[in-house]
């Protein structure tokens, strides 16, 4: 037995040995992340800080999944199968062991089964591809009909929230732009679970079509009633807005 310098756990050497090539650490958080997305982490707890040094030391890719039941911190959490592979592309460690990490989506995956011998979730796990087989009346109308919903998105959203930022490109490839979109869409994470356990990019872009005519709509309605109602604020009498008190 020994203890780990990084995480401080007591465990067995067998441990750190290198896990099998379809295996994977994985990574239980309440985020939906998609291949191209970027995700800071800043990580704490011990087990993980030894998940991302045998990461490092070993070259390896680890699974940021949702959590399906528990929570991030703690006890371990029930995650949802499929999920996203991420690279660590930067670290910034602190003097206690914390550590800041840029991570960037590789690809999806889906999980076969897990084991719970190490501090940290593994899972053996299989990389899904994209299923374009079907054949497409317009791919191209597709995509540009996505454009056009996804701008006037944005737009509507920047006039409702004003910290939000535009996204500065939209890709035009479909696999890219379902990505970004997916990505950027305000709405629950089971639905966003949703979009990336959905394999075609063609049929996800359809579901986005869809979503993001409903979240137009949503959005309109709002602006609309927001102006009506500083609309009407602006021209209340003074003694109306004066305070009772």
């Amino acid at each position: 037995m020994s203890i780990d310098p990084i995480g401080g756990y007591r465990m067995q050497t067998d441990l750190v040995q290198e896990l099998a090539e379809d295996e994977m650490p994985l990574f239980p958080l309440e985020v939906v992340l998609f291949p191209g997305g970027v995700l800071p982490l800043h990580i704490f707890e011990q087990r993980y800080r030894l998940m991302i040094q045998y990461c490092l030391d070993n070259d390896r890719l680890f699974g940021v999944v949702l959590i399906k039941k528990g929570t991030e911190v703690g006890e371990d959490a029930e995650p949802y199968l499929v999920g996203t592979a991420v690279k660590i592309i930067e670290v910034d460690r602190f003097e206690d062991g914390r550590m800041n990490l840029i991570t960037l989506g590789q690809h999806r995956f889906e999980i076969m089964k897990t084991r719970r011998d190490l501090p940290y979730l593994v899972g053996q796990v299989r990389m899904l591809e994209e299923d374009d087989t079907e054949l497409l009346e317009d791919p191209e109308m597709r995509a540009v009909r996505a454009i056009q919903l996804y701008r006037t998105y944005e737009s509507l959203l920047a006039k409702l929230i004003p910290q939000w930022k535009i996204a500065d490109e939209i890709p035009t490839e479909p696999d890219h732009l379902s990505y970004q979109i997916a990505t950027r869409l305000q709405i629950p994470l089971t639905d966003k679970q949703q979009l990336l356990e959905t394999l075609s990019v063609h049929q996800l872009l359809d579901r986005e079509i869809e979503l993001l005519e409903r979240e137009n709509r949503r959005l309109k309605i709002s602006l609309l009633a927001r102006r009506s109602f500083e609309k009407h604020d602006t021209n209340m009498s003074p003694w109306k807005k004066a305070s009772l008190n």
